[in-house]
């Protein structure tokens, strides 16, 4: 589960902006709570957030971040020396251009709460630190300054795999294979931190393959399509993998061309997607689902197996950009409801959202914590993150109305002025 994480000297964001799913004290709307067990401090943690903000306030930039952190994790270790880091700063105040980006994330994996920070620019990784809560102490596993590394446990091992790590390289992304300890951290990284981009970018590959691992799992997509009131009685679909060297040259130069990144082997080149409907007389009518339904159902459908796969199987983090995008505000909430309600999330995954949706404010469906702004300084241009709770006392408020009328920011400051 996510705690908190912070970003620093990342594209639009200049000043350390925090993003917290920690809770306060209010008991109301307690379907929007995790129970937390065997952590010492914390009891219970938000299922999920929704930021708002104008358009290029920051909102992307403020999720985005945690795609680099993973990606950083996951594949730094990759990079051959002399290889330039993806260092994005924030380049409209000079002294910000040579400043290091830091990212810090406190989270929890298995049964203990780890803390994890870097900082870094294009060249090397400047600092690092590990760490991980025992009765409310920090305990650090180690420390990196440049190319020094102070271990605290299992100093000789972890000094040793430091020799073999690059200027370059996060030291947790090198020793993970060979350091047992770093495998629960490493997987939280991996297997339950997922950005997904924007809603309308998500592929269907997630809910054919959901889908066609059962036949209740099948089942479960046709209902909720049927609750969802597209009038789709069936649903078949398989994901084509082909080797790169089945694929002829021009079909694979036509894909890496629209694609923009090389095709590697094993690659998912296509699915077959298909959808029934009835018609007046009882026949079946089978269609290519892409072209036959409509962009909202596209986007509903494969939106499905990325939300009951963290519902049901293994606990995770899902981010995801633009979340209104072509979906009915009633079935983003149909979406949210089916996410938060205890009885379906049972691992205790979480979901972090964009949108400008504020039908969703209107429903009064968030606890004040849950909701949060970005807002760009008129002065510098930084981006500025904060939440409902920082800004208003009272329950009973509507917050739709105090978003429109400017009470908490974070709309766009038009100028209605002659052409």
């Amino acid at each position: 589960m996510l705690i908190e994480y912070s970003v620093e000297n990342f594209r639009s964001v200049a000043e350390k902006t925090t993003l917290s799913m920690l809770t306060s004290k209010e008991r109301k709307k307690a379907y929007n709570l995790i129970k937390v067990k065997g952590i010492p401090g914390i009891t219970k943690l938000l299922k999920s957030c929704i930021i708002y903000g104008a358009n290029a306030s920051g909102k992307t930039n403020q999720i985005r971040a945690l795609d680099l952190i993973k990606f950083l994790v996951l594949s730094s270790k990759n990079l051959n020396r002399g290889d330039k880091l993806p260092y994005f700063p924030f380049v409209l105040i000079a002294e910000y251009e040579a400043k290091p980006t830091l990212f810090e994330i406190n989270f929890i994996s298995g049964r203990t709460e780890y803390r994890y920070s870097f900082s870094y620019n294009a060249n090397e990784i400047i600092s690092e630190e590990l760490s991980y809560i025992k009765r409310k102490d920090q305990k650090f596993i180690y420390k990196r300054n440049r190319d020094t590394l102070e271990a605290f446990v299992d100093e000789d091992e972890l000094m040793g795999l430091f020799k073999h790590t690059g200027e370059n390289v996060l030291f947790l992304s090198k020793a993970n294979n060979e350091y047992k300890p770093f495998g629960e951290v490493f997987e939280w990284f991996n297997i339950n931190l997922n950005y997904f981009g924007r809603i309308s970018e998500i592929e269907d590959t997630y809910t054919i393959e959901y889908m066609n691992k059962s036949v209740e799992n099948k089942e479960k997509v046709l209902t909720i399509l049927k609750y969802a009131d597209f009038d789709i009685s069936d649903v078949s679909g398989n994901v084509i993998k082909m080797d790169k060297s089945e694929i002829p040259d021009n079909i694979v130069q036509l894909i890496e061309k629209q694609t923009g990144k090389p095709l590697s082997e094993g690659k998912i080149v296509r699915t077959e997607l298909k959808s029934v409907h009835k018609r007046d007389d009882g026949t079946n009518i089978i269609k290519e689902f892409e072209e036959f339904e409509s962009a909202g159902t596209n986007v509903f459908f494969n939106m499905l197996g990325i939300i009951l796969d963290a519902l049901e199987n293994h606990q995770r983090i899902l981010v995801i950009d633009e979340f209104d995008t072509r979906l009915h505000p009633d079935l983003i909430m149909y979406l949210l409801k089916i996410f938060h309600d205890e009885n379906n999330n049972i691992a205790n995954s979480q979901l972090i959202v964009t949108t400008h949706n504020t039908r969703i404010l209107a429903s009064d469906f968030f606890r004040r914590e849950q909701i949060w702004f970005t807002e760009k300084n008129k002065k510098n241009k930084n981006t500025n993150l904060y939440s409902l709770f920082d800004y208003e006392d009272r329950v009973d408020k509507s917050i739709e109305k105090g978003y429109f009328t400017g009470r908490y920011g974070g709309l766009p400051d038009i100028f209605d002025g002659r052409i």
